[in-house]
């Protein structure tokens, strides 16, 4: 029996030969940057800010006068050839005074702004990673935060800190940190789960470094956009402090105190107020109009899926169980036979696995119930059935990977050590160098930003160390290992310029870094035509032949079942319903689903005759029947299916079966 699993557009074939050099992606903001300047209001106010900031940088070279020179000859005067802009009540000239004056607001407007990025980065990126308890407490510090009245407290320290500006920025900052901690933590949930981010997770990555490399360049462009608008608020928020007559010195000119001048003597001389009015609210507009800019045209963030909090949930002890009954000695469950207690060299042992999530009304509901199996060096178990049986929350299970709001119970242990009680701390060490995952997407799970070299390398130096050459010459041999040639060039290559059979392989490759003994595969070659679905199964063989791994693949064909696999645990509505060497089942299948799953593979298929399928679908979780749940769509089912739940039921040494037909079909195959 072969493979059978259709093409899905790959993007070329299963050589090791890169594909045509393409520039490397660029950021995002940067390219929002470029289209938001073809823009000509854009490009007008970008103009404005520079001649803002540079005449204020050398206001002391082009003032035409001494913005605290008197002539009180010329007071309240209007523009002329001596006076461009006209002088104040004290003749002293505007325009100079307008120069001189925005330095000091310019600069004072940074503190708050790095204030609030020091506070809010760090805590955004730590509440959306870690959610739980961290991010409770955050929020309500922030809402704490945006209860109070800046302007009042500001106010309030400003006269206990003898107007003070440096003080009173800082304090404002503070404030205004709740805005980018939100925005921090919202994008940091938007990104934190990308599956190249669950494939650095899955590769042993510290915490640390996947926040730095891999999830704040995905909140940079959103911040640095805030941060234009949260500039603007801070340089309009201390003029009116200069105005106000608070944190900046009387006797040096500032535009809140221009504005203020200019609003005793509106009677008398309005032109006063034209001049700083109109610097003043071309600088805000300029400020907030290339913030909204960029934002409007940065693209929208992506959605992730899985979500791993910081401490796995535990299921209490009545939601523990499941709803799978419990074989009466001797046979008490599948793991009496296939458990690390009975074979001494099972390198992973899962027992009465139970995965469970909560539902809207507060109560766990099991997606896996009662499974069990074991894995031994050097050998495959494949998890077979169809979508929504349970298969991929079994694997990521085993590698404490569930998604938020779920939490498992059993046991799960790997080299006799039990996994699912680890602290996540413990468990992040154990995963890559013991246990890896190899996802179902490569061209996803690879970090479009890093070059192969660099994702390997980071993998690398967090498992075995050394030197960069010695990193390097290690990234190199793994891209070997995997039966791609031209290491060197695929190495400088990027994700988009792999075809999908080599990004494949590459992400073969990140699994092998950490030299795990357990190698968890979920549907490596769903996505690959079936040539290169037969070199990457190929792959997976001389790899476990040569390291002795133990590999665990979820799968929907049983074409790649017979040609990899050694064992085989059929799942259904969550539960194991038959398990034994992938020859015997193949060839004698013991439960009426094996049997119809084995009917609908097309190699049997006649021109003209439609192929057997198995009527009906999966039940719902929340659908599944107490009696044996394949009962509604079993050819065989009668009465007794339907009177209650059905345990598995050990044949011999290595088989098991949920029916209570079992003996009749094993009759049945004989014939």
């Amino acid at each position: 029996m072969t493979a059978t699993i259709p093409a899905h557009g790959t993007q070329g074939v299963g050589d090791a030969t890169p594909q045509p050099q393409r520039p490397r992606p660029r950021g995002t903001l940067a390219a929002a940057a470029r289209k938001a300047l073809r823009r000509p209001p854009v490009l007008v106010a970008a103009s404005w800010m520079v001649l803002v900031v540079v005449t204020s940088l050398l206001a002391g070279v082009i003032a035409p006068h001494d913005p605290l020179k008197q002539d009180l000859d010329h007071r309240l005067k209007g523009p002329s050839a001596a006076y461009l802009l006209g002088t104040d009540e004290l003749g002293r000239d505007l325009l100079s005074r307008i120069l001189h004056g925005g330095g000091s607001l310019l600069l004072a407007a940074l503190i708050p702004v790095v204030v609030a990025f020091v506070l809010g980065v760090p805590a955004g990126l730590l509440a959306g990673y870690v959610g739980g308890w961290a991010d409770r407490v955050s929020d309500f510090v922030v809402n704490v935060l945006f209860a109070i009245p800046a302007l009042v407290i500001v106010l309030a320290v400003a006269v206990v800190a003898d107007n003070n500006l440096p003080v009173m920025t800082v304090v404002f900052g503070v404030i205004v940190s709740g805005g980018i901690f939100r925005l921090v933590r919202a994008s940091t949930q938007a990104s934190r789960d990308l599956l190249y981010v669950d494939a650095a997770r899955v590769s042993g990555v510290a915490r640390r470094t996947i926040l730095l490399r891999h999830i704040l360049p995905n909140v940079l462009g959103p911040l640095i956009v805030q941060g234009f608008l949260l500039y603007s608020g801070a340089f309009l928020f201390l003029t009116s402090l200069s105005f106000l007559g608070l944190g900046f010195d009387p006797q040096e000119p500032s535009w809140g105190q221009l504005v203020f001048d200019a609003s005793g003597h509106l009677d008398d001389d309005p032109w006063m107020m034209v001049p700083i009015g109109v610097v003043l609210i071309a600088t805000i507009a300029a400020l907030n109009y290339l913030g909204n800019s960029l934002l409007a045209t940065l693209p929208a963030a992506r959605r992730a899926r899985l979500l791993t909090p910081w401490r796995r949930p535990q299921l209490p002890p009545e939601a523990a169980h499941g709803t799978t009954p419990k074989t009466p000695e001797p046979h008490r469950s599948a793991a009496a036979d296939t458990t690390a207690s009975t074979a001494p060299d099972a390198l992973l042992a899962v027992e009465d696995l139970v995965v469970s999530f909560r539902t809207p009304e507060g109560d766990w509901q099991p997606v896996v119930d009662g499974v069990s199996f074991s894995v031994h060096r050097g050998r495959t178990l494949c998890l077979v059935g169809e979508s929504g049986c349970g298969k991929t929350m079994t694997a990521l299970a085993t590698l404490g990977l569930l998604p938020s709001g779920g939490a498992a119970a059993g046991s799960v242990r790997l080299a006799g050590r039990e996994l699912l009680s680890l602290p996540e701390k413990e468990m992040a060490q154990v995963r890559g160098s013991r246990i890896a995952l190899v996802s179902q997407e490569p061209m996803v799970a690879l970090d479009p930003c890093f070059s192969v070299r660099s994702q390997l390398g980071e993998a690398v130096r967090l498992h075995r160390g050394g030197s960069r050459a010695q990193v390097r010459d290690r990234v190199l041999e793994l891209l070997r290992l995997v039966g791609i040639p031209h290491a060197e060039a695929v190495a400088k290559s990027y994700p988009h310029q792999l075809s999908g059979g080599m990004a494949q392989r590459v992400g073969i490759a990140l699994a092998l870094a950490g030299e795990p003994e357990v190698l968890v595969a979920d549907e490596p070659t769903t996505a690959l035509d079936p040539t290169i679905q037969a070199e990457i199964l190929d792959l997976l063989r001389s790899l476990q032949e040569t390291l002795g791994l133990a590999v665990v693949l979820v799968t929907h064909d049983l074409g790649v079942v017979a040609d990899i696999g050694d064992v085989a645990a059929v799942m259904y509505a969550g539960q194991v319903v038959e398990l034994g060497p992938v020859e015997e089942l193949l060839a004698a299948p013991r439960h009426p689903y094996t049997r119809g799953l084995l009917d609908a593979v097309p190699e049997g298929a006649v021109r003209g005759r439609p192929l057997p399928t198995v009527p009906g679908v999966v039940p719902l979780p929340k659908d599944w029947p107490q009696h044996c749940r394949f009962a509604a769509r079993c050819p065989r089912g009668t009465d007794a299916c339907r009177d209650a739940a059905v345990a598995l039921t050990v044949i011999h040494t290595d088989r098991s079966s949920r029916c209570i037909r079992t003996e009749e079909l094993a009759l049945g195959a004989k014939k």
